[in-house]
C-alpha cells in the first residue's frame, strides 16, 4: 500500500466529488490546478486501483475511474456517457453462487447499449 500523500488524497477528493467517471486524461485536467503531474497522476491512480480504493472501469472508448463501488455502469455507445446501475446484490450472488467461484474480490459488470436520450435524439432525426 502506498503511502498516503498529499496528492493521493487531493485525487481521491476529485473522484468523490466527481460522478462522470472521467479517463485519466480527464483527470489529470481536473486536478491540474492542484500542481499535480502526470506522471503522478498516472501512478497514483494504478495505485488507487491496485489498493481497492477506486474502481476502472473498462470501456469501448477507454479506461474510466470510480470512487463509488456498489454499484455496477452502463455505457452509451453513441454519446459515450456512462451511467450508474443499482442492482439488488442478491441477483450477482445468485449468479456467482451457482458458478464455484471462490474468494471473489469485486465485480466490474459494464452494460453496453444506447441510453434513452441517445434513442429520443435519433428518432427526432428520422
Amino acid at each position: 500500500m502506498e503511502r498516503k500523500t498529499v496528492q493521493r488524497q487531493e485525487i481521491i477528493e476529485v473522484l468523490k466529488n466527481n460522478y462522470n467517471h472521467p479517463t485519466i486524461k480527464e483527470l489529470c485536467e481536473l486536478v491540474s490546478d492542484k500542481n499535480i503531474g502526470q506522471a503522478t497522476v498516472y501512478r497514483t491512480v494504478n495505485s488507487l486501483v491496485n489498493d481497492d480504493v477506486i474502481r476502472r472501469i473498462d470501456c469501448p472508448d477507454g479506461v474510466h475511474y470510480d470512487y463509488r463501488k456498489e454499484h455496477y455502469h452502463f455505457y452509451c455507445l453513441k454519446c459515450n456517457k456512462i451511467t450508474d446501475v443499482f442492482l439488488d446484490n442478491s441477483l450477482i450472488d445468485n449468479l456467482l453462487s451457482t458458478s464455484n467461484l471462490t474468494d471473489i474480490k469485486h465485480v466490474n459488470l459494464v452494460f453496453e447499449g444506447i441510453c434513452d436520450n441517445c434513442k429520443k435524439l435519433n428518432k427526432d432525426t428520422c
